[in-house]
């Protein structure tokens, strides 16, 4: 008798910690809506969009409540980003509000607000990116162009050689810390300084210790630079250190391409800069 009822506690255990495990997997989806757009859950309620057209290029939606979601960045196109509208409406309904915020004037910024406009997504960006955008983009995407030259790229070359831009639809001084209330959430928007362009800001979402870096945070897959003829690189360490003092309690950092990290993303950016 008293070893059947300790195998069956045994078994109830077992069981309990199998159910356990599948919900925890369960708990976090990855969900791929093209050959060239994935949906990946990193945390609970946290969705990092991976658009690759033709380079990986990250944005973010963030669950803050039951119906308020803030979306940090854009896929490249709006195309993709009406693939992901369709999605998080399928997913959680059509009555869930959704906030904007451009991080920067490139089109892996804000290259989906087209189509956030047409649907009334209300959209957050600086006065600065306003101004790069009217003065930059058209040689930025001239330069972009040109790396889209050889055959193998071509569908990339012809959706980008009649692009239109979109600028925010609610513009802020990013001189001036800003706060987006999102349901009962306030995020946090800052400018450090100068980085890879001169008007990229970082989101910080309280809550869920995250930091949305954008491009001024270099993956730890990468190895250099990239493309920075819009910044400033010997500014661009001295911001970072400014982000590191301003969020001492960072548990997730999300770069502009490559997979989220640590706050160790930080150091990682400023070693690599310093080396170069």
């Amino acid at each position: 008798m008293k070893n059947i009822i300790i195998h069956t506690v045994l078994f109830i255990m077992f069981t309990l910690f199998m159910f356990s495990c599948t919900q925890k997997a369960d708990a976090l989806i990855e969900k791929r809506l093209s050959g060239e757009l994935v949906v990946k859950e990193i945390i609970k309620d946290c969705f990092l969009i991976t658009h690759s057209y033709p380079w990986p290029g990250n944005s973010l939606i963030v669950k803050l409540d039951q119906k308020d979601f803030i979306w940090i960045d854009t896929p490249y196109t709006p195309q993709a980003t009406a693939m992901v509208l369709d999605w998080l409406y399928k997913k959680y309904g059509e009555h869930i509000s959704i906030k904007e915020i451009n991080t920067g004037f490139h089109i892996d910024n804000l290259g989906g607000n087209q189509e956030l406009k047409k649907r009334g997504i209300p959209i957050y960006g600086s006065t600065m990116t306003c101004k790069l955008l009217r003065e930059k983009s058209k040689n930025t995407m001239q330069k972009f162009r040109n790396w889209l030259k050889a055959a193998e790229y071509k569908k990339y070359y012809d959706t980008y050689s009649n692009f239109i831009f979109i600028e925010p639809t609610i513009v802020f001084d990013l001189h001036r810390e800003q706060t987006i209330e999102c349901g009962k959430e306030k995020v946090e928007i800052y400018y450090p300084g100068p980085t890879h362009t001169y008007d990229n800001i970082t989101v910080y979402i309280p809550s869920k210790k995250l930091l949305f870096g954008g491009c001024m945070i270099l993956s730890q897959e990468a190895h250099k630079i990239g493309f920075a003829e819009d910044g400033n690189v010997k500014e661009w360490p001295k911001s970072l250190h400014r982000v590191m003092q301003k969020y001492k309690k960072i548990d997730i950092v999300v770069p502009g391409h490559g997979n989220a990290g640590d706050k160790s993303l930080i150091q990682h950016t400023i070693d690599i800069i310093e080396q170069s």
